[in-house]
């Protein structure tokens, strides 16, 4: 195996706990969102609807299923809206991490390159950031708009020619299979899943979503990637 440089980190349910500190919240702000905008439904249907489908689709297509389901008078505007709300969430000043992320954090930045790449919102994932203070280990942050259809891979391809490193590398530790660990693979990166977070679950559907690792805690992670 080739001699890990650098380390690209996702930041939602990697490095903090955006399910249980965020999601519940926004998950309701969503649904109040498209029930006000004439999704003919509940609040707790709603959020059981959500509930239910997270692990395996996106927050667009678990919304407009719900719109399609129950019916809207004006759906488009009845997307948008969730998707405003809850890409927005309401960020606390202060964002604790998960336990033994900063460990990790301050051990392997002595040693490697650390990127952070998360997607959503922008000014949404900005706010997460400072909020839980860790810009400082890293030597690049990728804000990915997922709003403008942009995808990781773009992010791990950069790194890989910013750093004049090989594909293998890199590794890149993520809790989505669809995401982070399928578009470091389709770069030839090393991957790590962290088994966390309410897309825990989630099944692979294509050859690249299968990590090289697997790690359900801060704690394993150094030892399980070898690093």
């Amino acid at each position: 195996m080739a001699t890990i440089k650098c380390i690209a980190f996702d930041l939602d349910d990697t490095l903090v706990d955006t399910s249980q500190l965020l999601v519940p919240l926004a998950a309701r702000h969503a649904c109040e969102a498209m029930i006000n905008n004439g999704v003919k439904g509940d609040i707790d249907t709603c959020l059981a609807w959500r509930a239910s489908k997270a692990a395996e689709m996106t927050h667009q297509q678990i919304f407009q299923g719900f719109i399609d389901k129950y019916g809207s008078t004006t759906p488009n505007i009845a997307l948008q809206a969730a998707m405003k709300a809850f890409y927005n969430p309401e960020v606390p000043e202060k964002l604790p991490l998960m336990d033994g992320a900063e460990d990790n954090l301050r051990l392997l930045s002595a040693k490697y390159a650390l990127f952070l790449v998360t997607s959503g919102e922008p000014a949404a994932q900005e706010k997460k950031i400072k909020a839980a203070g860790i810009e400082n280990y890293f030597k690049k942050i990728y804000l990915v708009n997922n709003f403008k259809k942009e995808e990781k891979k773009e992010a791990f391809l950069d790194i890989l020619k910013s750093e004049n490193i090989q594909p293998e590398e890199l590794l890149c530790i993520g809790n989505r299979l669809s995401q982070e660990i399928r578009h470091a693979k389709l770069c030839g990166a090393k991957t790590c899943y962290f088994c966390h977070g309410e897309h825990v679950g989630e099944q692979p559907t294509q050859r690249e979503d299968y990590p090289d690792f697997t790690v359900y805690k801060h704690s394993e992670f150094i030892k399980a990637c070898n690093l």
